[in-house]
């Protein structure tokens, strides 16, 4: 008897420690990504970064926000989903190109896999705020719109429209 209650006790111990995944402790991508590795991406001018595996143009920072040398300067700007439109038809207005926002793939094509908080190259899009930013994608009802939370790439369309949130912005073509 003591011998089963001994087995039993052994192998419950052993099913609760294998279910304990130590190896998935996930790094941020600030400790993960060397400095100065910009993996894929091809850096140009006046803060913009190309993906070749999209072929689309991203402005390193998020809206509001001016890029420097050392990284993203000011303060994002928080708006709401409807406003979005306005904000990228003004800035496209003054920059003399279209920008618009990413759809939901085209931010998720960002995730780096091997690291989180956030989950994009923090060299590519340097400090980067650890939210949840507009996307185009489909919300479950008209007043629900979708975003991409930086820290691990995922995605929700649950989010009330009226809420201000940052975004990203792409070139358009």
């Amino acid at each position: 008897m003591a011998l089963l209650l001994r087995q039993r006790l052994l192998l419950l111990v052993s099913l609760l420690l294998s279910a304990c995944d130590f190896s998935r402790a996930s790094l941020s991508c600030y400790e993960h990504i060397p400095a100065g590795d910009t993996g894929r991406y091809i850096i140009k001018d006046n803060g913009i970064v190309l993906d070749p595996d999209t072929g689309i143009e991203w402005y390193r920072c998020a809206f509001g926000q001016r890029y420097v040398p050392q990284g993203c300067s000011g303060d994002a700007l928080l708006v709401t989903h409807d406003e979005v439109d306005s904000m990228l038809a003004e800035i496209s207005a003054k920059a003399g190109q279209k920008w618009r926002l990413p759809t939901e793939g085209e931010f998720q094509s960002l995730r780096e896999p091997n690291c989180v908080n956030p989950a994009i190259n923090t060299n590519v899009f340097p400090n980067p705020l650890i939210t949840n930013f507009w996307v185009l994608g489909e919300g479950i009802r008209d007043s629900k719109a979708c975003v991409v939370y930086t820290y691990n790439a995922r995605r929700s369309c649950r989010i009330p429209r009226a809420e201000p949130r940052p975004f990203y912005m792409v070139k358009a073509t």
